[in-house]
């Protein structure tokens, strides 16, 4: 076992932090203690993300950014266009609270500026080893804890009967999340060969914890993000391609039973099977969905050019005008829908960048996403290059089921996968 200064001295303090950091920003806000003052609340994970900023302010090297400074284009424009539609709604709508959103809007760029300080405080591909080690460790952690949950031993979020799909510590698309990075992880120890029998257990720990947490979480839109972070992986390094895609049908298999309900339900709202399933007495994951996403983009389409303001979706003024037509075109129950005592959101990134920051939203969120993706494999070099390829494309598909919360693992998951991206094309020109 190596103790802390043989650590320090192999791979510096920047990355130790950083792997340090990694448990608290991947724990739901449930399970940390908070600090409020008026609007305004702190958790352990603003602490982790602050550590990691600060650190890097501590070590500031310019060098890093400049060399992968293309990165930081999409995502200096997604910045720049959440400040600025904040702004908007302050001063164009009078239903806008502008104060709680200007701190949403400061968390989220909080969690942001995680991708330079990761560029700054990592500058080699073999200094994220202490952060993929704890990541794993942290998600076989959350995997042990949701099989608990799920055989009834332990409770859940949502008090859930055992059997069903759940959250572990996380929530159910984070815990997806991390445990389709761990399962990323494994993939890439697979592809390439492992360097070490140290590196050869961590991967087999990755795949058996990743693709059981998977399972266990059971969101298809994280299924998704696994399948197109899968495919550039393989992509890239061209070996093991028929294990690889093996283990991905297990797991397909395995989210589809644990989800047969919400799968038949879906596919009766989308008319290829019959029956209702109780569509207007019981919420129904997918019709919700739809129609919290159609009110989205009605919202859009009213508001094309600047939207309504950074969370302003959420708000009364943006949704209530909608609400009637929608009860139109779906049949679900009265709480379904968004209200004053439901705000539910739009609860899809890609439609809520629409509604919230108007025509250039989405474009702007899907280069900050995209790409880093393309920068790496075009450019980048080492493991980064891989891990900074397939992240992006892994919270792809997760955000397709999330609103654009702040302070939640799946950002803290999608600006550390930018990091890597960037460091990934630093590394390659230095």
């Amino acid at each position: 076992m190596c103790d802390l200064a043989t650590l320090r001295t192999r791979y510096g303090v920047g990355p130790l932090i950083s792997a340090a950091a990694l448990p608290f920003l991947f724990l739901h806000s449930h399970y940390q203690p908070s600090l409020h003052v008026g609007s305004l609340n702190a958790d352990l994970s603003d602490v982790a993300a602050g550590a990691i900023v600060v650190t890097a302010l501590a070590s500031f090297d310019r060098r890093p950014l400049a060399r992968s400074l293309p990165v930081w284009e999409g995502w200096g424009a997604l910045a720049l266009l959440v400040v600025l539609s904040t702004a908007w709604g302050a001063l164009r709508f009078g239903g806008y609270p502008a104060g709680t959103h200007a701190v949403t809007a400061a968390k989220w760029l909080e969690y942001m500026l995680l991708a330079p300080a990761l560029a700054i405080v990592v500058r080699r591909s073999r200094e994220l080893e202490p952060a993929a080690v704890v990541l794993v460790l942290w998600s076989a952690a959350a995997t042990v804890v949701g099989l608990l949950q799920f055989v009834g031993v332990l409770g859940d979020l949502d008090d859930t009967p055992a059997g069903r799909r759940k959250p572990s510590f996380l929530g159910y698309h984070d815990f997806a999340a991390l445990s389709g990075t761990a399962l990323l992880i494994a993939f890439l120890v697979l592809a390439r060969g492992p360097r070490s029998r140290t590196e050869q257990r961590v991967a087999l720990l990755a795949g058996v914890a990743g693709g059981l947490g998977v399972i266990l979480g059971g969101p298809l839109d994280t299924l998704l993000g696994l399948y197109l972070a899968s495919l550039v992986l393989v992509l890239l390094l061209r070996r093991h391609v028929a294990v690889i895609v093996s283990i991905l049908a297990v797991v397909t298999v395995g989210v589809l039973m644990i989800r047969s309900s919400a799968v038949a339900d879906g596919l009766k709202f989308l008319g290829v099977k019959q029956g209702s399933g109780g569509a207007s007495t019981h919420i129904q994951s997918y019709r919700q969905r739809a129609l919290l996403a159609y009110v989205g983009g009605r919202i859009f389409l009213d508001h094309p050019l600047l939207g309504v303001g950074f969370e302003g979706s959420s708000d009364p003024f943006a949704f209530e005008p909608y609400v009637a037509d929608a009860k139109k075109h779906f049949d679900q129950p009265a709480e379904a829908f968004p209200s004053r005592q439901h705000r539910w959101g739009v609860q899809n990134a890609y439609v809520q960048s629409l509604a919230d920051m108007g025509i250039l939203g989405l474009p702007a969120f899907l280069a900050a996403l995209l790409v880093p993706a393309f920068l790496a494999v075009r450019r980048g070099v080492g493991d980064a290059r891989v891990l900074g390829a397939a992240l992006p494309l892994l919270v792809l598909g997760v955000w397709n089921g999330y609103g654009l919360v702040a302070g939640i693992p799946v950002a803290a998951l999608t600006w550390l996968g930018v990091g890597v991206a960037a460091v990934s094309v630093a590394e390659a020109r230095a």
